[in-house]
């Protein structure tokens, strides 16, 4: 009579997760890169790109590409 709803799975787009995990190493990379500077224009791009990204995606995509980035040491 009562049955549980099955959790709605949100969408997960491989060529977004592909996206974000590129958007990633380049923030960690700009970062590393400009370690030195203080306010850095490269770290600042590069974050401003993965913040717009991250927008567009959804929670299941952004946690599977912060794995991946944490599987390969990002």
């Amino acid at each position: 009579m009562f049955k549980k709803r099955k959790p709605v799975e949100e969408p997960v787009r491989h060529d977004q997760i592909m996206r974000l995990i590129k958007l990633g190493m380049e923030e960690t990379d700009a970062a590393d890169r400009d370690i030195d500077e203080t306010p850095s224009p490269l770290f600042d791009a590069a974050k401003a790109r993965m913040d717009a990204e991250l927008l567009k995606s959804t929670k299941a995509e952004i946690r599977a590409a912060y794995d991946a980035l944490n599987r390969h040491g990002y």
